[in-house]
């Protein structure tokens, strides 16, 4: 074990805050810090995602390009897979007192952090929901892993309550637009998505190549689904690079896949142009 921490001091970027985030996890003292972020605050928990961002606060900006970039003031917005809430808090600054984030985290400790997040930055346009997202009603198993960012469905021994998003939402709202990180599980959260997947422009989700095989499906079958509701597929390799999705694309490990249902929309929200390589 001490190998092991010594190999990653080797090659750690902020090594010194990397065994000072430990040091605070570990002692509970963690809890009593928060980390800035652009226009918001992170409680410092005990979880994978805030201690990364203690380490480094600017290490999700990239990821979070295309929220900012594409979100306007009065847009809806759901998130699924919310995690500690740095995209519900990111979308919720981008759409304003006038929009609406809709933030749902499966994981019951997860939503606890959540929950205070959106409470340590007094927002008020965020809605938040406990529950897995998936094909049917009723609960499933979940796992509880100290990597709680890639915590799944059906991977565990917690129980946990889990809903189709058609029911879990009755809204009948447009959707700007649907974001999906639920480590492989995002086939059953499409298929039981039909009337919300009609009503949203355009969809942030991750396809795994392993992550899909979990599940016992490929990325192709994921695709053709989110394509049989009208959405164009495109690429986003980070940063404003966004292409169309190519027909020989590896999801080894994953890629982030944006879909709209008008690709003109990119050019009319943002300054990105998609391009064909």
């Amino acid at each position: 074990m001490i190998y092991r921490y010594i190999s990653i001091l080797k090659n750690h970027k902020h090594p010194v805050r990397f065994v000072l985030a430990r040091l605070l996890t570990l002692s509970g003292l963690c809890r009593f810090l928060t980390i800035p972020q652009k226009g918001y605050q992170i409680r410092f928990h005990p979880a994978n995602l805030s201690t990364n961002l203690w380490i480094d606060p600017g290490f999700r900006e990239d990821a979070l390009s295309f929220f900012n970039a594409y979100l306007k003031p009065g847009d809806r917005v759901i998130d699924v897979g919310a995690n500690i809430g740095d995209t519900v808090l990111t979308s919720s600054l981008c759409v304003g007192p006038s929009g609406q984030v809709i933030g749902i985290e499966a994981h019951p400790r997860t939503f606890s952090f959540l929950t205070e997040n959106i409470v340590l930055n007094r927002t008020t346009n965020v809605a938040l929901i406990h529950s897995a997202a998936g094909d049917q009603n009723g609960t499933v198993k979940f796992s509880d892993s100290r990597y709680d960012d890639m915590n799944q469905v059906s991977h565990g021994n917690l129980e946990v309550p889990v809903s189709r998003l058609d029911d879990l939402i009755p809204t009948t709202d447009s959707i700007a637009l649907l974001k999906i990180d639920v480590e492989g599980y995002e086939l059953p959260v499409f298929r039981g998505a039909s009337r919300i997947l009609s009503q949203t422009e355009c969809i942030y989700f991750e396809v795994g190549e392993a992550m899909c095989n979990d599940f016992g499906y490929t990325p192709l079958t994921l695709l053709k689904e989110v394509a049989l509701h009208g959405f164009t597929l495109f690429v986003h390799e980070g940063g404003t690079i966004l292409r169309f999705l190519p027909s020989n694309q590896t999801f080894d490990p994953y890629v982030n896949i944006i879909a709209l249902r008008r690709p003109e929309t990119i050019r009319t929200r943002t300054d990105w142009s998609p391009s064909a390589a």
